[in-house]
């Protein structure tokens, strides 16, 4: 009988592990070798299904984002976005639980990575391009709702909640899951108070 391969899926596995690799051992791990042990593949299948490392990372790094994605359009869609549900997304992205932590290992990994090798930097820039784009969206919908002050430019304002995330997400990453969720609520307060409309 003749085994019918699901290509997607077979992709999907490689960069599954490759991220799993870059989380718990680090970019150098990540050699093409490695990966396709751990993958219980060949190098002749990479490179049936990838050009070369670079494409596996940056496959690596679109898996991290996807769980980010979908959550971002989920919430997008409602009718009404609440304060409180801006903060509950955003606590859901941060390193606080075993899948985001490997997700933000990864594109930490990525971007230590990405200062030596060009093709990767701009990947890099297009992600956090998309992460502006995104968080610019939410904060309009919110200052529209009146839920966040609108005398701070939406652009500025959203590309600082990006900047800030990004920096409390590698700080976090120097203490253990079970530390970080202290060290954010204080963090989400502060912001609170920065956010919300002076009654």
């Amino acid at each position: 009988m003749v085994k019918i391969v699901d290509h997607e899926e077979r992709r999907r596995d490689i960069v599954r592990v490759t991220a799993q690799i870059i989380s718990k051992e680090g970019m150098s791990a990540a050699t093409t070798r490695h990966i396709a042990k751990m993958a219980q593949s060949s190098l002749g299948m990479l490179t049936h299904y990838f050009i070369n490392k670079d494409e596996i990372v940056s496959g690596a790094l679109s898996w991290c984002d996807e769980r980010f994605i979908s959550q971002l359009d989920t919430l997008y869609n409602d009718d009404f976005l609440s304060l409180d549900d801006f903060i509950s997304l955003f606590k859901s992205l941060l390193p606080l639980d075993d899948v985001s932590d490997t997700e933000w290992r990864v594109r930490v990994n990525l971007l230590t990575h990405s200062l030596t090798h060009p093709k990767l930097v701009k990947v890099r820039k297009e992600r956090i391009e998309f992460a502006y784009a995104e968080s610019e969206r939410f904060v309009k919908k919110l200052q529209r709702s009146g839920e966040v002050r609108d005398d701070i430019d939406d652009v500025v304002l959203s590309r600082m909640i990006v900047d800030l995330t990004f920096g409390l997400c590698i700080n976090l990453l120097s203490f253990s899951i079970a530390e970080r969720a202290a060290k954010v609520d204080k963090k989400i307060e502060l912001m609170l108070s920065m956010l919300k409309p002076e009654s």
